[in-house]
């Protein structure tokens, strides 16, 4: 199996925490891992502390030489591990680099630690990969069981889940029905994907179910003459008072199913804007309408449908100019998979785009609250290409961060949990059992890397 990002540091040394609160003392424990690595005890090390946005420049303007930033010698205790405390007083990526002397006498380096400092409004919240928008065997051309797609996603390092076949909320509620029998740490959302009132309007439901049980799509059609009016009179309502290339009836299908998702509870989203279908899904006016007026809580501007896609592209670059007009509308990326295989092709574009959510609690409530602060990044990742990240300055530099130094041990702790789920869904009692033991594990290594002292946290 391959990790992505999971690089040699990261296998032969380790230090906690890697994510610290700005301006508070932490205390810090760095070690080698293994035989080759392992730090001796008694012996001193370096320890140079670099910030990556300060570039002591009135000491390197002949030559960058690390030891010129400030260091500190710590010397191994018995269990050959460094122990030291430090407050960092800027929001950025460190670099801690580890050195040892040659037989010169002079320090040579061994390791990069990379450190996240976050002020508090990041720190307090916990990183999480997911999809919102994919499709399996319950849509009309989609493929694969609800929870076995779950199950995949899980494997592939992924913490939350909305299944959003065309129409339908049906396939996201058998995904979670099976998830309250076999035990799991993947949040699974009801979902469905929107088209009122035809194909042409794409939009995604997130946690809203409506009366019966239903999405929101079955709904409509079940009270379709009543819906029908209620977006003819806002139409008319609308008339002379949008902008220009709002189109008063498209303007309020599309807000009548944001209004509706709303009141149930849900999360609003844009889908794809710029895939196109013979013309752009939404018109550019209607898509700066629509963030402007924040009438959609999110909008998919990474999606998985074709590699390097242009419509994504466009996507991106619309996304930053509507926030250099003062605008925003936070990022997500989706996969839009129809089926999961490994192998890129146009129906299983998996893993190929996904969000990353800064959240407060691993629920829908908390998806909704990062969501409203602007706590998303959207993310394309192909085959042999560094990951993309869409999202402002300072959410970009901690997702990157995050992505090469956090995601990749997690990835590892969520490939064992989905590969019991897919044999314990299977009828694999062994399987049940070790996700009952299994059960925790990989927020007690998010409390370790954001050293949230606990003893399970210790003990992970």
């Amino acid at each position: 199996m391959q990790i992505a990002n999971l690089t040699v540091s990261l296998c032969d040394y380790e230090i906690v925490p890697q994510v610290v609160r700005l301006g508070a003392s932490t205390e810090f424990t760095a070690r080698g891992l293994g035989m080759e690595t392992r730090l001796t005890p008694g012996q001193s090390y370096l320890i140079a502390f670099i910030g990556q946005e300060e570039n002591n420049s009135a000491l390197l303007l002949d030559i960058s030489d690390w030891r010129r930033y400030e260091t500190a010698e710590i010397v191994a205790d018995d269990s050959g591990t460094l122990r030291f405390a430090r407050t960092l007083r800027r929001e950025q990526i460190y670099t801690f680099r580890l050195a040892e002397r040659d037989g010169n006498g002079e320090w040579r380096a061994l390791n990069d630690f990379r450190i996240f400092c976050a002020a508090d409004d990041l720190y307090r919240r916990t990183p999480m990969r997911g999809n919102t928008h994919c499709h399996v065997c319950t849509s009309v051309d989609g493929h694969e069981d609800p929870f076995l797609a779950a199950a995949t996603y899980r494997k592939a390092g992924f913490d939350f889940l909305a299944v959003t076949d065309h129409h339908l909320i049906d396939g996201s509620m058998l995904a979670i029905e099976a998830a309250g029998r076999i035990p799991c740490d993947i949040a699974l959302f009801p979902g469905e994907e929107v088209h009122i009132p035809n194909a042409y309007i794409h939009a995604v439901n997130i946690g809203a179910v409506f009366p019966g049980g239903v999405g929101l799509d079955r709904w409509y059609h079940e009270n379709e003459q009543r819906c029908a009016e209620e977006v003819a009179s806002a139409a008319r309502q609308a008339e002379g008072k949008l902008p220009d290339g709002v189109e008063p009836m498209d303007f309020a299908w599309r807000k009548w199913i944001a209004d509706r998702i709303h009141e149930r509870g849900g999360v609003a989203i844009l889908a794809h804007p710029f895939w196109e279908w013979d013309a752009h899904n939404t018109r550019d006016d209607v898509f700066r309408y629509m963030a402007r007026e924040k009438i959609y809580d999110g909008a998919e501007i990474l999606h998985g449908q074709e590699p390097g896609c242009r419509d994504a592209n466009m996507q991106a670059a619309f996304w930053n100019d509507l926030r250099a007009e003062g605008i925003f509308i936070s990022p997500l990326g989706a996969d839009d998979a129809h089926r999961r295989n490994y192998n890129w092709d146009y129906e299983s574009c998996f893993n190929r785009a996904y969000s990353v959510v800064l959240a407060l609690s691993p629920t829908l409530e908390g998806f909704a609250e990062a969501l409203s602060n602007g706590c998303t990044a959207a993310v394309e990742s192909y085959e042999n290409a560094p990951e993309h990240v869409v999202a402002g300055y300072r959410m970009t530099k901690y997702v990157l961060f995050l992505l090469d130094n956090y995601f990749p041990r997690h990835d590892e702790l969520c490939f064992e949990e989905g590969r019991l789920m897919r044999d314990a869904y299977l009828g694999d009692d062994e399987s049940l059992a070790l996700l009952g033991r299994l059960s925790g594990r990989v927020k007690r290594f998010t409390d370790r890397f954001f050293g949230r002292n606990t003893e399970e946290a210790r003990s992970c």
